[in-house]
């Protein structure tokens, strides 16, 4: 993990260096060679506990979003999007299970392409 720096309120990440092909991590393992069950299975595990975070990282950026990761709060379910231009600024919002599953598999199959009018920069 990349140690963020404070433009304004934004915080500006590091940019992810290109790989050689999708990454799927929570707090237990990463995987490097995985399927669209293994990213469902992750999830519903992120699903049924608040201790779980799911971060799906693609090669390079596709149309801006390096990678996608989500966590819940309260019983409520954050996506965050891993924007990258200068460095990587998160954006982020609150979504349901499905629409949290499509984001991911959407993402993975590089047809995600996010209403940033729905997200928000994430603020510390």
């Amino acid at each position: 993990m990349k140690f963020p720096f404070k433009k304004e309120k934004k915080v500006i990440f590091q940019k992810v260096g290109k790989q050689q092909g999708f990454t799927l991590e929570n707090q237990d393992r990463k995987l490097s060679d995985f399927t669209d069950t293994d990213i469902e299975d992750y999830l519903y595990d992120m699903f049924d506990s608040s201790d779980q975070f799911v971060i799906l990282t693609a090669p390079e950026p596709q149309g801006k979003v390096r990678y996608i990761q989500s966590c819940t709060h309260d019983g409520e379910i954050e996506v965050e999007l891993g924007i990258e231009e200068k460095g990587t600024c998160l954006y982020y919002k609150m979504c349901s299970e499905e629409e949290c599953r499509r984001i991911f598999l959407d993402f993975y199959y590089n047809r995600f392409v996010p209403d940033m009018g729905e997200y928000k920069p994430v603020e510390f």
